[in-house]
C-alpha cells in the first residue's frame, strides 16, 4: 500500500503535480534536443533537470515555481531565500522548516534541490562566500524539524537578525504569517 498524503493537501499536491508535468517535461525535452550531438553538453540539463523538479514538486505549488508567491500568505523565494545563508541559524532554518525536512527524497536530492533553490532563485541575497549544502549537513539537519515552535515567530526573529546585522532588504519582513509586522 503506497503512502500517499490524504484530504486536500495530497489531492492539491496531485493537482499541481498533474499541471506542471506537461511544463517540466517539455522544458526538460527542449534542454535535451538542444544537447544532442555534444555528450559533454547532455549530462548538465539532465543533472539541473532533478534538483528543479523536485523544487516545483516540493515547493513551487505555494512558493511558485520560479519562486514568486503572493508574500502576504507564504514567503517569497525569488531573490530573497539566498539572504538565509548569511548565518548559520538561517541556513538551518531552510533546511529544517517542516515541509522541507520531511520531503521525501534521499538526503543527496534534497541538499541538490535547496542548491538550485538558493543559488538559481536567490539572487543577489546569495552571500559571495556561501558553500552548497552537502548531503551530510542535511541529513544531520532535517533530523531536527522546526515542529515545537512557531514557525512565523522563528522566521520573523530570523529575518529581524537578517536585517538589523547582515544587510538583508526590508522585504523580508513582507510575510509573517498574513500580515507584514
Amino acid at each position: 500500500m503506497s503512502k500517499r498524503p490524504r484530504g486536500r493537501v495530497g489531492e492539491a499536491r496531485r493537482l499541481v503535480a498533474a499541471a506542471l508535468l506537461p511544463a517540466v517535461l517539455a522544458a526538460g525535452s527542449s534542454a535535451m534536443v538542444r544537447a544532442v550531438g555534444e555528450p559533454a553538453q547532455l549530462a548538465k540539463p539532465v543533472q539541473q533537470a532533478k534538483p528543479y523538479n523536485n523544487y516545483v514538486l516540493g515547493c513551487g505549488g505555494c512558493h511558485g515555481i520560479d519562486g514568486v508567491s503572493n508574500p502576504r500568505l507564504v514567503p517569497q523565494l525569488r531573490g530573497q531565500v539566498g539572504y538565509f545563508l548569511q548565518t548559520q541559524a538561517g541556513r538551518e532554518y531552510l533546511v529544517r522548516v517542516p515541509n522541507v525536512a520531511f520531503y521525501t527524497v534521499s538526503n543527496e536530492e534534497l541538499a541538490q534541490m535547496l542548491n538550485y533553490m538558493v543559488f538559481s532563485i536567490g539572487g543577489d541575497g546569495v552571500p559571495p562566500n556561501a558553500r552548497p549544502y552537502t548531503a551530510a549537513e542535511v541529513g544531520r539537519l532535517r533530523k531536527s524539524p522546526l515542529t515545537e515552535v512557531s514557525l512565523v515567530d522563528y522566521r520573523n526573529a530570523l529575518v529581524e537578525d537578517l536585517i538589523t546585522h547582515h544587510g538583508a532588504p526590508g522585504t523580508l519582513r513582507i510575510y509573517s504569517g498574513g500580515d507584514s509586522y
